[in-house]
């Protein structure tokens, strides 16, 4: 009795987009993260408690481009994966 191991195949290389969109989200996840530390320090170390109207603003505008950014690409890739699988052999013309 011969026992045989193979080797298991390469991996296949990834779009570069993809890699290119994960750099960015963790990019634009860590800014986010700076900035929420930063405008928590102010609010708690500040003279008047609390999150001012700028920094609310801040907040909401870099949370809403973080998931914007993500969201656009996914549904991308999510269009582009439903397309390629839906992929039909245009009609033979030559057959009319």
């Amino acid at each position: 009795m011969t026992l045989t191991v193979s080797a298991p195949p390469p991996p296949e290389r990834g779009d570069p987009r993809d890699f290119v969109a994960l750099v960015l989200a963790i990019g634009l996840s860590m800014a986010l993260l700076v900035i929420v530390a930063a405008v928590m320090y102010d609010a708690v170390r500040s003279d008047t408690p609390g999150l001012s109207e700028n920094a609310t603003q801040i907040l909401t505008g870099w949370g809403g481009g973080v998931v914007g950014v993500l969201g656009s690409y996914l549904g991308f890739r999510a269009g582009a994966t439903t397309a390629a699988r839906r992929q039909v052999a245009p009609p033979d013309v030559a057959a009319e």
